[in-house]
């Protein structure tokens, strides 16, 4: 996938309206009708909505898996011995949990903090038996970006 594909164009502000609230699918779909330029890539960013999606990096992510043949659920809640975690993508069939990281910082004390509450996260995860792919724009970017991320996602998944 390369940025700019036409269902990439579509599904990034149609779940990043979804997600807000703004439209619905009834909404959008009542405008893809015969006729209107461009409405088969419409009709498939409608398939594949997600109104879960809560950044443009997590809707790309998702797209990706899905081009890849994958099929992630979004913003899934893990209940561990340490704790609830919600997951920005989890491939159910694989075990494995995805995070799409964006332009976080982890300057100061408060950023200290956040990676270590991470780490400690990632660990309860895996000791869950989940795999973790953390996936950041340049994973995105490139023809070939879905099958690279499902290679990953394939690595990652635990072994029995």
């Amino acid at each position: 996938m390369h940025p700019g594909t036409g269902v990439e164009r579509a599904l990034v502000p149609m779940d990043a309206a979804l997600h807000a609230g703004l439209t619905t699918l009834e909404e959008v779909a009542a405008v893809a009708r015969p006729g209107l330029r461009n409405v088969a890539v419409l009709r498939r960013a409608l398939e594949l909505a997600d109104p879960l999606c809560e950044s443009p990096g997590e809707t790309r992510t998702r797209l990706a898996l899905v081009q890849g043949g994958l099929t992630p659920r979004s913003q899934v809640t893990v209940q561990t011995p340490r704790g609830r975690y919600r997951l920005d993508l989890l491939v159910e069939e694989l075990r494995v949990a995805l995070e799409f990281d964006g332009a976080v910082k982890y300057d100061g004390a408060s950023g200290r903090q956040a990676l270590v509450a991470e780490k400690v996260r990632e660990d309860a995860l895996r000791e869950m038996g989940l795999g973790i792919v953390r996936v950041t724009w340049p994973d995105l970017h490139g023809p070939d970006a879905p099958l690279r991320l499902c290679a990953r996602v394939g690595a990652a998944a635990p072994r029995p």
